[in-house]
């Protein structure tokens, strides 16, 4: 079997999740005996990644959406196609289209009437439109990461029969409780998706609580500024390894407001880390789920934790062991069953 991947960003290029995802995927297809290559924008003297070919286009990403030629030819060789949005799905579908050749999508992000409350009612409208043209096509299959976002898919208009559910996975044995501090943790981007700002609120409230924002992102500087003593900046990532999986390792809980995450890898690390959970994610955690925005219900459900530790270490045990149905073999194998169950169907 071979496979061509398309994504606007490629290893060693890391924007976020997405990046990650497709590069694990990409690995163990790969360790699975598939013949896989991906097609990205970047330098393209880069012919290759950790043993992964990689074709890459110079060119801006949000330009991928016209490289749909550039895809066709090299997807003539493979069985099938494997997009996922926003800026490769739409040219990887019209791709498909004219070679008649299988394309799933996976949907990394996706916000639907969210997008009005992160940007407001000109752009977010405008952003709402576009997701929904390239979510909303066609597709061989529209694949999500959990249950909450395919239905946030359907909210959209993809029709139910074109939607599968495949959790990605996580590598458990960098993630392990160690004896905890009373320290609150975020984990990501510094984008107001994230609900960054409203983290600075709860921060606020809760003045003797000491909160760590761990991550990189466009709204570091504003944040800085607006921040209170109790918070901490930390400019760690994935890229870091022990001193990333470290903090981790010690925070006492962790905290994530985000208004649309189709998966959250951070949440299942944290669950992995032993840590109870405040967040507006309904992954299915032990803690505390709140509504994006909920602002005092948030700083309520910290404060508890903090206050009764030996709740607090009861939840984290209970979310490790929760953690663990996250592999990236039970993701590979859900994937290869899909695609061979499409090719049989096409012959």
């Amino acid at each position: 079997m071979k496979i061509l991947i398309t994504h606007e960003l490629f290893m060693p290029d890391f924007a976020g999740g997405g990046e990650k995802l497709v590069y694990e995927m990409a690995k163990h297809l790969q360790k699975r005996g598939i013949e896989v290559k991906v097609l990205t924008t970047g330098d393209s003297k880069i012919k290759e990644y950790d043993g992964i070919p990689t074709i890459r286009l110079k060119r801006n990403r949000f330009l991928m959406n016209f490289a749909f030629l550039k895809i066709m030819k090299h997807a003539k060789d493979c069985d099938l196609i494997q997009t996922s949005n926003y800026n490769a799905a739409f040219p990887s579908w019209l791709a498909g289209k004219l070679l008649k050749k299988p394309v799933f999508c996976f949907a990394f992000g996706l916000y639907g009437k969210r997008w009005l409350k992160m940007r407001g009612l000109i752009k977010g409208t405008i952003s709402r439109i576009v997701e929904k043209i390239q979510l909303n096509r066609s597709f061989t299959k529209n694949l999500f990461l959990s249950d909450y976002s395919r239905n946030w898919g359907l909210e959209i208009g993809i029709p139910k029969n074109r939607t599968q559910v495949i959790n990605p996975g996580l590598h458990l044995k960098n993630y392990k409780p160690e004896t905890k501090e009373p320290f609150v943790l975020f984990s990501g981007r510094f984008a107001k998706q994230k609900g960054v700002y409203d983290i600075i609120k709860v921060a606020k409230l809760l003045p003797d609580i000491k909160f760590v924002m761990m991550g990189w992102g466009e709204e570091e500087n504003k944040l800085r500024k607006l921040a209170t003593k109790n918070i901490k900046f930390l400019n760690l990532s994935l890229k870091d390894k022990k001193q990333f999986f470290n903090m981790y390792s010690k925070a006492s809980d962790f905290f994530l407001l985000s208004y649309g995450e189709t998966f959250g890898f951070v949440l299942v690390e944290a669950m992995a880390s032993g840590c109870p959970i405040v967040s507006t994610i309904p992954l299915g955690f032990e803690g505390k789920l709140t509504n994006p925005g909920d602002i005092k219900a948030m700083a309520d459900a910290i404060k508890y934790l903090i206050n009764n530790p030996k709740q607090a270490q009861k939840l984290g045990k209970e979310n490790i062991k929760l953690s663990k149905k996250y592999t990236w073999e039970r993701f590979t194998d859900k994937l290869i069953n899909l695609y061979k169950k499409t090719i049989t169907l096409n012959n």
